[in-house]
């Protein structure tokens, strides 16, 4: 049996993001006739424990690399305490994967997460076969609609000179995607920065946002148009995400079309402004804020609504794109980073993002062209569910293993282990 080194700095089960994606890399590969071996932080090790303790994927080891008590305080300082302990956890991910790899020879190294490219891995120092991805960060929000990041606009600015500073000193970076002998990346962004380092080598182009086979319903949501178009928004409250301009948009929509937006979520920094952005565009009536849901109900939203409506001005691969289109609910977002290539024209509405003014108007209008469609939002509902079929994680890693490890491996990886939920 091959043995892969995994490196998920971020790795814990029963939860979103990277978290997610990261235990998802670990257990699903071990279902696939693998001996993998996992390198994450200490924080899952309870959790983790208890699960591997039934015996589920008894190919799969988890080793948590510890850093000093002070690193760990630095983290929660600031972006840079976070980036420092990262890099710190990185440096001391590299002496216990070198100790480990005395006694178990591996096969293979993959780094998932974190999922930055500026941010790197130190795995390439093992001189193994090295897969770096899939990795995003290439995205930048534009500046002329910093206004809606508020008193945040400074950490983001902030964070889009980190990045770039990093490009210059971080060896992981630079050395990950200069070297490595499979360089995964998530988006267009992200693909034109690493060619400037990797100009003459592949680079493949990977999502990295999936959907467990027990999320996605077994047929498409049929859905009868009903006399008020429902719109749905999903996500932490963060100023990236522009909760503020799916708002200001709804309150340029025809008085006399009958809308409702429903805003699911009740958790990030902007959280006290919501109730702003409802009094200053006049929405009062057009608007049910659900706050903090649980999982199944966020899955209710998901199958009662008619519209999925995402204005998020930095994002990677946004999974709640996936998710919606799961439910067979057509999108309405802008033509920006992930959003722009996880939806298409068979799918959603993709706004161009110019000016403040002209984006506002163009997503007013898109809502209008939603309730004058009914028809057609239908369709592009039901392509959206055929899209989302194709995106089950256990289909995506499978593909890591048969298009990147196998050629890596010199030899095909056996047959995975049946998988409830795969056809």
């Amino acid at each position: 049996m091959k043995k892969v080194l995994l490196s998920a700095y971020a790795c814990l089960p029963n939860h979103g993001s990277e978290e997610g994606t990261g235990w998802t890399y670990a257990t699903t590969l071990s279902l696939n006739g693998l001996e993998v071996h996992c390198l994450t932080k200490k924080d899952g090790k309870t959790s983790i424990g208890e699960i591997l303790a039934n015996g589920q994927y008894p190919n799969l080891t988890v080793h948590y690399v510890i850093v000093p008590n002070w690193v760990d305080k630095f983290c929660n300082s600031n972006l840079i305490g976070m980036y420092f302990h990262y890099i710190y956890w990185q440096w001391s991910a590299l002496k216990v994967a070198r100790r480990l790899n005395k006694v178990y020879n591996f096969d293979l190294v993959h780094h998932v997460t974190y999922g930055s490219i500026q941010l790197g891995s130190f795995m390439y120092k093992l001189r193994k076969p090295f897969v770096f991805g899939p990795v995003g960060g290439g995205q930048h929000a534009p500046k002329a609609f910093k206004r809606y990041f508020g008193a945040y606009w400074t950490r983001e600015w902030m964070r889009d000179w980190v990045s770039t500073f990093l490009q210059y000193t971080n060896p992981g970076f630079y050395r990950s995607v200069a070297t490595a002998n499979r360089l995964v990346v998530t988006n267009e962004d992200t693909y034109k920065l690493a060619q400037k380092l990797r100009p003459n080598r592949p680079i493949d182009r990977i999502w990295d946002a999936g959907l467990s086979p027990s999320f996605l319903p077994e047929k498409p949501i049929e859905r009868y148009p009903g006399n008020t178009l429902k719109l749905l928004w999903t996500g932490r409250l963060l100023p990236r995400k522009a909760l503020e301009l799916t708002i200001q948009a709804l309150g340029q929509v025809d008085p006399a079309i009958p809308v409702m937006l429903t805003i699911v979520g009740g958790k990030g920094e902007m959280v006290d402004q919501v109730p702003q952005y409802i009094e200053r565009y006049g929405v009062k009536d057009r608007i049910h804020w659900a706050g903090h849901v649980s999982y199944q109900e966020v899955k209710d939203f998901y199958e009662h609504s008619d519209v999925f409506f995402f204005t998020s001005l930095r994002d990677s691969c946004p999974h709640q794109l996936l998710e919606a289109m799961a439910y067979s609910l057509p999108i309405v977002t802008l033509n920006l980073h992930g959003q722009a290539e996880l939806v298409s024209d068979e799918t959603g509405l993709r706004v161009p993002v110019t000016n403040e003014d002209q984006v506002v108007s163009d997503l007013a209008r898109a809502i209008e062209w939603m309730y004058a469609h009914p028809n057609e939002r239908l369709r592009m509902g039901q392509s959206g569910y055929a899209f989302a079929q194709t995106q089950i994680w256990e289909t995506k890693i499978r593909r890591f293993i048969d298009e990147l490890y196998s050629p890596l491996l010199g030899a095909n990886v056996a047959d995975p282990i049946a998988i409830k939920g795969i056809n």
